[in-house]
């Protein structure tokens, strides 16, 4: 109240300032795979994918790398894989080890949004439809160990799930998936 009249604030929507453990957690995005059922390498015909998973997580994470047995583009951090297995299973323990909290995501998967990704990290959880994106730390060691001695599978390592958009998690796999995409 101002001078006996009732003034009514604008509600004014923040420029998004992310908590500081959000900086903290460096994200990761997986762009290792072979891509033998895209009929060639991926990364050739979809540089558009690393440049807008890339550009969409940088206004997240302070620091953001891809992910693959050998860098593939100049001018991006890279996180070079030791393992000779062509699965992300391996790749994300060592990640894990080195960084102890971390947010993962795969590169052809180009329609998931900032909201998401934020929504699953403050959630500490994974996309209940698509493991490959969310957070893990320290405490999945244990779950990811096991699962490299077994069936290699990253589901049910983080048993926080959130369910995601569908549409966020469609992944291009194929020459016909990214025909549909565009």
């Amino acid at each position: 109240m101002e001078n006996g009249k009732l003034i009514k604030k604008k509600k004014i929507f923040p420029i998004l300032h992310f908590p500081f453990y959000i900086k903290n957690v460096p994200c990761f995005i997986f762009v290792g795979g072979k891509s033998s059922r895209f009929g060639s390498e991926k990364d050739d015909k979809a540089l558009l994918f690393y440049k807008l998973q890339y550009n969409k997580c940088k206004k997240i994470f302070k620091n953001v790398y891809f992910v693959a047995k050998y860098e593939k583009f100049k001018n991006y951090p890279f996180f070079i894989e030791k393992s000779k297995i062509y699965a992300p299973l391996p790749a994300l323990e060592e990640i894990v080890k080195k960084h102890k909290k971390v947010f993962v995501l795969s590169v052809d998967t180009p329609n998931i949004t900032e909201k998401s990704i934020i929504k699953l990290l403050q959630k500490k959880a994974v996309a209940s439809d698509n493991p490959l994106i969310g957070y893990y730390d320290y405490t999945h060691l244990p779950k990811i160990r096991e699962n490299l001695k077994g069936k290699m599978r990253i589901f049910n390592i983080n048993k926080r799930k959130i369910k995601i958009n569908e549409k966020e998690l469609i992944n291009i796999n194929t020459l016909d998936d990214l025909q549909h995409l565009r």
